[in-house]
Order: structure tokens, then C-alpha cells, then sequence
């Protein structure tokens, strides 16, 4: 894979960059007037090699009370590897469903498949698909780009070992795990499948090098902010920054022809809008069919912090429809 050594060549490093001198936005002026109210109740967080664990519980969710349907039968796989991949298939009594392979988020460092349970489930039943989600590996006990293999080797496992239909295999995911999900594409691509359909990125954060606008105005710890990705980039993907490996960044990758057709979701008060935006059009650029959406006054996943607000419920409404669409 080709990297574009002139995007190389811009460290996303903290204080250095011409977008340097921007200022962080107030949140609580700018926010969606649905979420206002509950922008305040959600405190500050600082991540830290010592609130590492912490970080991860927030994200993980409780496994004591997970969300149930009875429409859905949710099972657990373990690949031959070991890898651990959390099965969502309608009760509808098809011989094959169309198939999503979904990310989780957390940075690459945190998250697990049970902690969008909820979305998981309404999914797999409203858009008719059946979902698979790898515990993938996490940083930074495994250096990257452990969890990109991870993913595509539950990618590569699905076609043969579940009931999808190999013309309908999307890949989806938010913040990071858009991030894999759009590595999955490339890799799908260069390796000559397995073949995917769609993908739908929901506040990627797809390039770990340039230093965009973004970053710097969205700085507010209650909510994924600029000081908390300086911190998880030491992290991950470490000290790789100026050799990142292939597909670590996908939003450097120089040739994005022959990619499938993309949702790409973010919010102007999302600190990756600004690469969203960017890959997005260079996906136009090369041919690959968007549906771009920016949403005004929203934050990086709102949906998972402020899960029935109106305006997120009407998001989720917006892409799970986007996902049945396509794999019809």
C-alpha cells in the first residue's frame, strides 16, 4: 500500500502544527439544543496510563445487564486463532442473511463487542442482517496493527462459517472502529476479497498524521477531545507515527479506486470532522459513491452518550435505514 510521503511528513504532534494558534470552542454554547442538558451531567475525564483501566470499564459496559430480544439470538464464536467474535443473527429462519462485520470504538485501546449491545441488537433486527463483532485486540499490550489483522481475519472467517450472503458483506464501525472498518475495505481490496458491499463510517478518525482545524477547536474532556487523542496516541500507535504500518492510517493511503459504496457520518462539534470531511471527498474523488452527513451541534458518538436524545435518535434511524439500503 502506498503511502503519500508528503502527508508523512506532518507529525500530528501537540503545539506543532499551522493549526496550531486555533482556539478551543465553548461546547456548551455550540451544542445541540437536545443535548445541552446532558452535556452537563457527563463529567471530565483525563486519560492517563493510570486511568487506563478505568477507561476501559467506562467503555466495556456492564456485562451483568445487557440488553435482551427475543427476535435475536446472540451467540459467542472462537476462531481457530483464539479470537473471541460476538454473533447477532435474526430469528427469521433464512438460509442466509446479508452480513455486517462491526468495529467497536475506544480508541483502539478500549471497547468490547457487548458495549453498543443495544445498537447491536437493533441492527441486526431492523436492517435484517446478521452482525459479527471481533473482540479484537487492544493496545497497548498488542502494538498495532494487531487489531486490524484481528479484523480482517474475522472478516476473511465469516463467508464460510456463518449464513451470509457473500454479495452482501458490509463492514461498519465508529470512531476507531470506522477507522478498521475502512482498513478492512482497503485490505479487501488489495487482497482480492473477501469481497464487501458498503461501508458505513460513523465518525471515522482515519488519519493519525495530519493536524486538522478539528482537532484544536474540540477540546472539551467530557466529550472524545483533542487532549484525550494526544493521549491515546502514545498509545497508539505509539511511537510509529513517522512509519506507521499499512492500513493503520487508511486516510493516507494514496489509491482509494475500487472502493465500495460509503455512509460517512460526523458532527461539526466532532474533533474528526475535519478528516471525515477529507476522506470523504477524496472517496468522491476516486470514483467511490458517498452519502456525506454533517450534523450541526453534534459531538464525536453522540449517540453513545446521549442514546435517546431526539436528535440521536433520529441519527440511528438515519444510518441503520442507510446499512438495510444497501444490503437489500
Amino acid at each position: 500500500m502506498k503511502i503519500c510521503a508528503l502527508l508523512l511528513a506532518v507529525a500530528l504532534t501537540a503545539g506543532v502544527s499551522s493549526a496550531g494558534e486555533i482556539a478551543p470552542w465553548n461546547l456548551d454554547d455550540m451544542i445541540h439544543p437536545e443535548l445541552r442538558e446532558g452535556l452537563k451531567a457527563v463529567p471530565h475525564f483525563e486519560l492517563t496510563p493510570e486511568t487506563l483501566g478505568t477507561f476501559r470499564k467506562i467503555l466495556a459496559g456492564n456485562p451483568e445487564s445487557l440488553p435482551k430480544d427475543d427476535s435475536v439470538d446472540v451467540r459467542n464464536e472462537t476462531l481457530p486463532s483464539g479470537l473471541r467474535v460476538r454473533v447477532y443473527t435474526p430469528k427469521t429462519g433464512q438460509k442466509e442473511y446479508p452480513g455486517l462485520l462491526w468495529l467497536h470504538g475506544g480508541g483502539h485501546i478500549a471497547g468490547t463487542p457487548e458495549a453498543a449491545e443495544w445498537l447491536m441488537l437493533r441492527i441486526a433486527k431492523s436492517a435484517g442482517c446478521l452482525v459479527a463483532v471481533p473482540d479484537y485486540r487492544l493496545a497497548p499490550e498488542n502494538p498495532c496493527p494487531a487489531d486490524i489483522w484481528d479484523c480482517y481475519e474475522a472478516l476473511s472467517w465469516m463467508p464460510g462459517n456463518l449464513p451470509v450472503r457473500k454479495d452482501r458483506l458490509a463492514v461498519g464501525g465508529y470512531s476507531s472502529g470506522a477507522s478498521l472498518a475502512a482498513s478492512m475495505t482497503q485490505i479487501s481490496r488489495d487482497k482480492k476479497g473477501p469481497a464487501i458491499c458498503f461501508q458505513l463510517l460513523l465518525y471515522p478518525q482515519v488519519d493519525f498524521v495530519n493536524d486538522y482545524p478539528s482537532l484544536h477547536q474540540i477540546d472539551d474532556s467530557r466529550v472524545w477531545c483533542r487532549s484525550l487523542q494526544m493521549a491515546m496516541l502514545k498509545f497508539y500507535p505509539g511511537g510509529l507515527i513517522s512509519k506507521l504500518p499499512d492500513y493503520v492510517s487508511p486516510g493516507l493511503t494514496e489509491d482509494l479506486s475500487g472502493l465500495p459504496p460509503a455512509y460517512v457520518l460526523t458532527g461539526t462539534l466532532d474533533l474528526s470532522r475535519d478528516e471525515a470531511i477529507t476522506y470523504a471527498q477524496r472517496l468522491m474523488q476516486s470514483g467511490v459513491p458517498v452519502e456525506l452527513h454533517v450534523r450541526p451541534g453534534i459531538v464525536h458518538a453522540c449517540e453513545f452518550l446521549f442514546t435517546n436524545a431526539p436528535v440521536c435518535v433520529r441519527i440511528i434511524d438515519e444510518y441503520i435505514n442507510a446499512l438495510k439500503e444497501a444490503l437489500q
